[in-house]
């Protein structure tokens, strides 16, 4: 009898034993397999830098950024996830707004890079544009249909033209038709490309309202052009427009 219970006992043991040896072998190979797996990953892809530039971009910048990033300072910072020290000095960059930087979990390091865009160019040789920040930044390559604004404009009323050319290239119409801005008695001037008359717009108050006045007056004087002789109209009167004749 107790013979008996030995061998049903040693048995029990051994099924045990068994399940635990197979239970451990099972896992040390679950473990190398991911240890192997993960150095893998981290030799391929640490410290990988991946630059996202704008889908439109209107400056050559790839250089400036891809040598700035491989300056050694610099890619000590990235090393050591100073992102913001980064983000400053690729936003320092002329015509780059804003740099945007972070690492996944992978190690991949990404650097999102986003275009000032160009509103009007501030000389006749297209070497200095305003973009929508009221900033004057130089670029001798920039090549794009715009404004001009007049050189010797302030910065106060370059921020209420900015101001202008946002809402007039809000509509269809009026984007692709202004041609200049100047500023006259401090009331600022602009005209279209269709037609041959000034037009005071004075400042950036109640924008919409002078953008209506001035469809309507353009659809007007399309059909009235042989009739009419006037070299301007003035924009700053509360619901009403005024024409100034020659």
């Amino acid at each position: 009898m107790l013979q008996i219970q030995f061998k049903i006992w040693k048995r029990n043991i051994m099924k045990k034993a068994y399940k635990l040896l197979i239970f451990t072998i099972f896992s040390l190979i679950i473990l190398v397999i991911s240890i192997t797996a993960n150095l893998n990953n981290f030799k391929r892809d640490n410290s990988k830098i991946i630059i996202n530039y704008p889908q439109q971009s209107y400056f050559d910048k790839q250089l400036y950024v891809e040598k700035l990033i491989q300056d050694e300072y610099y890619a000590g910072l990235i090393k050591e996830g100073f992102y913001n020290k980064i983000e400053k000095s690729i936003s320092d960059i002329p015509g780059i707004q804003k740099a945007e930087t972070y690492k996944l979990y992978n190690g991949k390091i990404i650097i999102d890079l986003y275009d000032r865009k160009p509103l009007a160019f501030m000389s006749l040789d297209s070497k200095f544009f305003i973009d929508k920040e009221s900033n004057i930044i130089k670029n001798d390559k920039l090549e794009m249909q715009l404004p001009l604004v007049s050189p010797d404009t302030s910065k106060e009323d370059i921020n209420e033209i900015v101001k202008i050319i946002l809402g007039l290239n809000k509509d269809k119409y009026l984007v692709n038709q202004v041609e200049r801005f100047w500023v006259e008695d401090g009331q600022i001037f602009t005209n279209l490309k269709s037609f041959d008359f000034n037009i005071k717009i004075g400042n950036s108050n109640k924008l919409k309202e002078k953008i209506k006045k001035l469809k309507a007056y353009c659809v007007y004087y399309n059909q009235e052009t042989p009739n009419l002789n006037y070299n301007q109209i003035d924009l700053t009167y509360n619901n009403q427009l005024v024409a100034i004749k020659n």
